[in-house]
């Protein structure tokens, strides 16, 4: 077992490697930019590889899930197939891909704000911890290029 110290002096206990379950929502639409269809957007792996959401009146919907051990700074560090990223910043990224396979947009979803109290409820209840990203309209620069970018979200 080890313990996760958070920022209060409550200590958590996370056994040595513990599978979450999470849920990110987006809400939005496309890059202003893209040549890619349906099969070209998704949670992108560290393969490449695009695990592709499903449509809900939410939004479209990506099920995954990570495990997570105690951080050399003593916070929760994430690892699996879509965490990116030192163990003390990780990430998803959601990704869009253009038809010749170049990203034409990426964003960064922070895992990092999640904590050892949320991963410790989520593991024993089996609830999926989730966010949503909501982009009310995509932009891109007076070059062309698609604006990314990390992307804050609230983990609950």
């Amino acid at each position: 077992m080890y313990r996760c110290r958070m920022r209060s002096a409550i200590r958590v206990t996370i056994p040595a490697m513990t599978m979450i379950h999470l849920r990110l929502i987006y809400q939005g639409g496309p890059p202003v930019h893209w040549t890619g269809g349906p099969a070209d957007f998704g949670l992108q792996d560290k393969a490449n590889g695009l695990l592709p959401g499903y449509a809900d009146a939410d939004g479209t919907v990506f099920d995954f899930t990570a495990d997570c051990k105690t951080g050399k700074n003593g916070r929760p560090a994430l690892h699996g197939r879509f965490a990116h990223g030192p163990a003390a910043d990780r990430f998803v990224y959601l990704s869009w891909r253009n038809a010749d396979g170049a990203y034409a947009q990426r964003f960064k979803v922070p895992l990092a704000p999640i904590t050892a109290s949320q991963i410790e409820t989520a593991a024993r209840s089996g609830v999926r911890l989730t966010a949503r990203l909501i982009i009310h309209e995509q932009r891109a620069t007076s070059t062309g290029a698609n604006i990314g970018g990390t992307r804050p979200v609230d983990w609950m």
